[in-house]
């Protein structure tokens, strides 16, 4: 299957540049609430952009590593945060990294952009880097909420051109830019249940999952993403296969 993971600068200045500072601090105190960074001090963030979160994470005291295939956006995130370690490294081959981690997080869906059989091997390759009893933080689309939100042509306030549709599983995008560029960026998306289930068979105890970082509804329809917290046994695995 293709890769289709690697953002163009368009997408980065387009839309990630335009998240709210307000967004980016729930992202971090959330994860310092759920992972605090005296017990976890070690985190690892999994396609780490440009480094919107992983500055704050910084900030909130923990010792922060990112990976990104987009060496690009590394160098951004670099700037961002002086203190933090930046790897060029496609999230699949995430099992071959030497040091371990105390938490790993990934936001906005950065996961699932090859098979599902890509998926579990990754997520048990992230259980090899963990220590035990270590955390994975993951924020995930709804593929209902998805379901009820797709759109053919739709002008973005930002300016591109959006189009957005389910096919087999898959959250498909196609943003048209203003300079005429285009991204083409599709990943696997999975219910609440379906990817609790798949934790399970990675090495994973999982908690009840959450919304927008809280306990105070149920996953639906009716919200954009939801977020699972999940640890690891007090035994590292070891990975099916190479990731």
């Amino acid at each position: 299957m293709q890769d289709t993971s690697n953002y163009s600068r368009a997408f980065y200045e387009t839309f990630a540049a335009a998240i709210p500072a307000g967004h980016t601090a729930l992202e971090a105190d959330a994860t310092a609430r759920l992972a605090p960074p005296e017990a976890f001090p070690r985190l690892l963030e999994v396609a780490c952009g440009t480094g919107r979160v992983i500055a704050a994470l910084a900030a909130r005291g923990f010792d922060v590593t990112g990976i990104d295939a987009n060496v690009e956006a590394l160098r951004a995130a670099r700037l961002s945060t002086p203190r933090g370690r930046f790897v060029g490294l496609d999230f699949r081959h995430i099992g071959h990294m030497r040091w371990t981690f105390d938490v790993v997080v990934s936001y906005w869906n950065s996961i699932g952009f090859s098979t599902r059989a890509d998926d579990e091997d990754v997520l048990r390759a992230m259980a090899t880097i963990l220590r035990p009893g270590g955390r994975l933080l993951l924020d995930l689309y709804h593929p209902d909420w998805l379901a009820a939100h797709q759109m053919r042509g739709v002008r973005d306030p930002r300016g591109a051109l959006v189009d957005r549709w389910l096919e087999d599983g898959r959250s498909c995008h196609r943003f048209e830019y203003a300079d005429g560029s285009v991204d083409d960026i599709r990943f696997n998306v999975y219910r609440p249940g379906e990817m609790t289930d798949l934790l399970a068979r990675t090495g994973y105890v999982v908690d009840a999952p959450l919304v927008w970082w809280a306990h105070d509804d149920v996953p639906s329809a009716a919200y954009a993403r939801y977020q699972l917290a999940a640890r690891t046994g007090a035994s590292r695995p070891t990975s099916a296969r190479s990731a």
